[in-house]
């Protein structure tokens, strides 16, 4: 069967969709996007928005009426059985835990969504070009935040081994990727499950040698410690980077969301890591409008955004999600007003990056080329991350895959102009 893949939602998914590609493709499936018999859609569940993403998605691909079209990920494990009437016009919905036997049942109808959770994603045939790539140490999650559906999805923490995240990472690096993003739910809590650290991972990833840099993504604030952060200042392959959503200042607002450290850990991290890594790039991500959230709570997040000056953040207006603790909270904040205070945080931040930015101006950094685009060639500093940082515009020759050094003539809101020699 030829069949094209979409997948929606986050780098995590991505993965396991390379995963499934993978499973079909040594079964002698063909994925192409000329005329394919069927379309694999790879849903996200996180939030509202997220499910109305994958349902506009898979109603656009059954309007083809010559394929057939294929569910999977987060929308399959979030309502099951529901989907067959809610979406008749889908051919197969595929639960992750049906993997193994996905190129058999591809070309089945009905729901396989098997009880239990998936945390397999190796091996697979990557959908992206190097350099860039994911690697997953870790899945589901056991913070239990109030208004996260994650552990009603994807179930609660289960590492992957020290041996066969490194077995992964090797085969990444002969295959020429050398940005490798590290993935998980949380990493911090990597090896909780197992009697490992994420430290510890590290350690042994580093001991491979080669021309590559690791990136961390999704550091739970409690995670983040002193051992941690000396380690990753230490380590000339770990980019200056960390994502570090917080998702809010203030203590009460903190403690409803079960985020389980509160304004003053917030402040000591913070100092911490600028004090061991002042020239660090920080990224965050924010709730507004969680239930209960007044103004003076809103106020309060904005002046500690100006004190601290995340290089990137981003902003989610809350989701009320049914199943969820925060679901039955009160009071709800009001639509228009988690806009407005949206809008507002993004003004704040449109200055701040304007401001860090600049620090690079007249700088040499490593920039990774991506794509040209007309006359324009684009790609990102080793310090912005793929698809959520700003990107740079590079002048000189250079080759799409290639990770050069630059330096930064010109810097704007977001984003960078890098020239090449």
């Amino acid at each position: 069967m030829n069949y094209k893949v979409i997948s929606l939602g986050c780098p995590k998914n991505l993965v396991e969709s390379e995963y499934l590609v993978g499973l079909l493709s040594n079964a002698g499936h063909v994925i192409s996007d000329q005329d394919p018999d069927a379309v694999i859609v790879n849903t996200c569940a996180f939030i509202g928005d997220s499910v109305k993403e994958s349902i506009e998605t898979i109603l656009t691909e059954a309007s083809y009426a010559h394929q057939r079209v294929i569910v999977t990920g987060c929308l399959v494990e979030r309502y099951g059985e529901r989907l067959k009437e809610l979406l008749p016009e889908v051919s197969l919905f595929l639960g992750r835990n049906s993997y193994p036997e996905a190129h058999r049942l591809i070309e089945k109808e009905g729901v396989y969504a098997k009880e239990g959770m998936f945390a397999e994603t190796f091996p697979r045939k990557m959908l992206t070009s190097p350099p860039l790539a994911y690697l997953k140490i870790q899945e589901g999650c056991d913070n239990r935040c109030t208004y996260c559906t994650i552990p009603s999805i994807r179930g609660g923490l289960r590492s992957k081994s020290i041996a066969d995240v490194k077995r992964e990472f090797e085969w990444l690096l002969s295959a020429g990727f050398r940005e490798i993003n590290i993935i998980g739910q949380d990493i911090t809590a990597y090896g909780r499950d197992a009697a490992s650290t994420l430290t510890q991972l590290l350690s042994a990833l580093l001991t491979i040698k080669g021309d590559y840099y690791l990136r961390l993504m999704y550091l739970h604030p409690k995670g983040c410690n002193e051992d941690l952060i000396r380690f990753i200042k230490d380590e000339p392959k770990i980019i200056p980077y960390l994502d570090i959503p917080i998702q809010h200042s203030e203590d009460k607002i903190l403690t409803a969301m079960g985020r389980k450290h509160l304004r003053n850990d917030l402040e000591r991290l913070l100092e911490g890591i600028r004090r061991a890594m002042p020239d660090v790039t920080l990224r965050t991500s924010l709730i507004v409008g969680f239930p209960g959230e007044t103004e003076e709570d809103f106020q309060n997040l904005c002046a500690f955004i100006r004190k601290w000056e995340f290089d990137m953040l981003g902003v989610f207006m809350y989701s009320k999600e049914e199943g969820t603790p925060a679901y039955k909270m009160r009071p709800q904040v009001k639509k228009t007003l988690k806009r407005e205070r949206f809008r507002h945080v993004m003004e704040i931040q449109k200055e701040i990056s304007k401001r860090r930015l600049s620090r690079f101006l007249g700088r040499q950094v490593k920039v990774v080329v991506e794509e040209k685009e007309g006359g324009s060639t684009i790609g990102r500093m080793l310090t912005q991350a793929p698809d959520i940082d700003g990107i740079a515009f590079i002048k000189g020759e250079c080759a799409i895959g290639q990770i050069r050094q630059g330096k930064v003539v010109k810097t704007l809101d977001y984003d960078v102009i890098v020239e090449i020699p």
